[in-house]
């Protein structure tokens, strides 16, 4: 298990019909903020206000080595690739600069999806928005799903990450609650491992 920042946060709750609706709509909001390719998602970050964090300082996604062999170091590679994205998407957001932004962006999707991912930078940029806190990692498990691809399921926190109001400070949304569970994608390409897409899963998460 590892986390960026100890920050609390509210367990999901399970309702009815509503309640079932305001998951779906966290799950679509998760996925958009860290799927490659979903320009439309990612311009849509952030629905409900809460408190949250000032950020830290942006990081890059670690190169993985293609000689690695034994599992427990491509479990490694592939978490540091994983938590990597994140804070790399959170980097680009802060550069406000879309050549920095794709230069960012380069090390931790694949080639194709980066047009798409800075446009969506771009329009949070145009209603001045900026990003604040960090997720909380609880990776539960790592699955090597074929040659070259993995899979990532994180029980994570995202009660203290959002987006906000660069000249007022007001927070314009959440990406999600503290127990997310999200399993997200990853492939292997020229020796580093890219964040290919991911999929929230409605059922309950613990660490």
């Amino acid at each position: 298990m590892r986390t960026v920042t100890a920050v609390p946060g509210r367990s999901r709750r399970r309702g009815g019909r509503r309640g079932g609706n305001r998951r779906r709509r966290r799950g679509s909001l998760v996925v958009a903020c860290l799927s490659a390719g979903l320009t439309a998602a990612l311009t849509g970050c952030g629905t409900r206000a809460v408190t949250v964090a000032v950020p830290g300082k942006p990081g890059h996604a670690q190169v993985a080595s293609t000689k690695a062999s034994r599992p427990s170091v491509v479990r490694d590679l592939v978490i540091a690739a994983y938590e990597g994205y994140w804070r790399a998407t959170n980097g680009a957001l802060a550069s406000r600069d879309a050549s920095k932004a794709r230069a960012i962006m380069a090390g931790s999707v694949p080639a194709s999806s980066v047009p798409t991912l800075v446009r969506g930078l771009q329009a949070i940029w145009r209603r001045d928005e900026i990003g604040y806190g960090n997720p909380v990692f609880h990776v539960m498990s790592v699955k090597l799903t074929g040659p070259g691809t993995a899979a990532v399921r994180d029980c994570i926190d995202l009660s203290h990450t959002a987006l906000a109001n660069q000249q007022t400070g007001e927070v314009v949304g959440a990406f999600g609650q503290s127990h997310e569970f999200l399993i997200t994608t990853l492939a292997l390409e020229h020796g580093r491992w890219l964040v290919t897409g991911a999929t929230p899963v409605v059922q309950t998460c613990s660490y």
